[in-house]
């Protein structure tokens, strides 16, 4: 199988910034914060990716939820 491979994405984290952005940086901090790195641990999951050196390999969009549903 032919996986797409994102090489600016590494971790789970650069996963969740990459899809949520970069946390508020402002002098208030949100009430409610969003762990990123949780997000894109759960995000790979459902997307079959897997994390690498090189980046972030996932399967292409026509093959992920067919694998994944099973």
């Amino acid at each position: 199988m032919t996986y797409e491979v994102t090489r600016t994405i590494r971790t789970p984290k650069d996963l969740g910034v990459a899809i949520i952005g970069a946390p508020y940086t402002g002098i208030v901090p949100p009430k409610r914060s969003i762990d990123r790195e949780d997000y894109g641990r759960k995000v790979a999951a459902m997307d079959g990716g897997i994390f690498t050196p090189s980046g972030y390999l996932v399967p292409p969009k026509d093959r992920r939820t067919k694998d994944n549903a099973k």
